[in-house]
């Protein structure tokens, strides 16, 4: 049973603790942008002569490097449960399955993704202001790019019969986040070893399967044969659409998995 100020409760617990048992992590990832600032001046000062800060492309490379990296750390957040001590302790925490499960889900979906983005770009603006040879803000150029790619999209629905925007192409975006997050921490509740190596073994096996199914149903040759562009635009859509749904199922259903693991979990 759901009780709302339980749960209010047992989620402050669980920030709490997430905080302490992960804060090396979390300056790490979240402070890469500054750990590769510092390394940058004095690469530049000692072999240069020159105070400059890393180029804006080795910090976008950092970025995506560190938004990798939190994916992956999510086999970590919550991998004490599968510890004899640590995880039985977290059964006896006066909360129902379902309230720890919902302070889970929103730790690994909103607080970790929201705190890791807020820091960068904070860091990132620090720089830029106290630095004038670091050059653009990240969301600076961020900002440029939307813009940018709404401009193109305006003009080729000018030119084409389908009408696209950006929301096609954020929705699978933020789906296969979700995917993504959800998988890497049921694959950490879920191995009580080598936990990222096992995450990438299942992934690898599941990708020659779909693969070879893709394959026998003939989609990776000529069995898709368009004659007008409003074919090729239809067929586009209709593969953005049905990748969307089953990035959503794989969601959801990772969410059931982590839901039953830590229903069923006993030490």
């Amino acid at each position: 049973m759901f009780n709302g100020q339980r749960f209010w409760t047992y989620f402050k617990y669980d920030l709490t603790k997430m905080w302490r048992n992960h804060v090396k992590a979390a300056i790490l990832i979240g402070f890469s942008g500054l750990i590769l600032y510092i390394l940058g001046i004095a690469f530049n000062a000692v072999f240069n002569g020159v105070w400059a800060a890393p180029g804006f492309g080795s910090r976008v490379v950092v970025f995506f490097i560190a938004c990798f990296a939190l994916e992956l750390y999510q086999t970590r957040t919550y991998g004490y449960l599968t510890k004899r001590r640590e995880g039985a302790a977290w059964l006896m925490i006066p909360a129902s399955t379902f309230e720890k499960w919902l302070s889970m889900i929103l730790i690994t979906l909103v607080v970790i993704p929201v705190a890791f983005l807020a820091t960068y770009v904070i860091i990132d603006a620090i720089l830029a202001l106290a630095d004038p040879t670091y050059g653009q803000l990240l969301i600076g150029a961020a900002k440029t790019t939307i813009a940018n790619a709404q401009q193109s999209l305006a003009e080729a629905n000018d030119e084409y019969s389908t009408t696209w925007s950006l929301g096609v192409f954020a929705l699978p975006a933020i789906v296969g986040y979700i995917c993504n997050f959800l998988y890497f921490l049921l694959c950490g509740i879920s191995f009580k070893r080598n936990k990222i190596l096992w995450a990438f073994i299942i992934l690898s096996i599941a990708s020659i399967a779909f693969s070879t199914i893709m394959t026998t149903m003939g989609l990776q040759s000529d069995y898709y044969e368009v004659n007008e562009l409003a074919e090729a635009e239809e067929l586009i859509r209709s593969m953005i659409g049905w990748s969307t749904i089953a990035s959503g199922v794989l969601a959801a259903g990772f969410a059931g998995g982590i839901y039953y693991r830590i229903k069923t979990l006993k030490h």
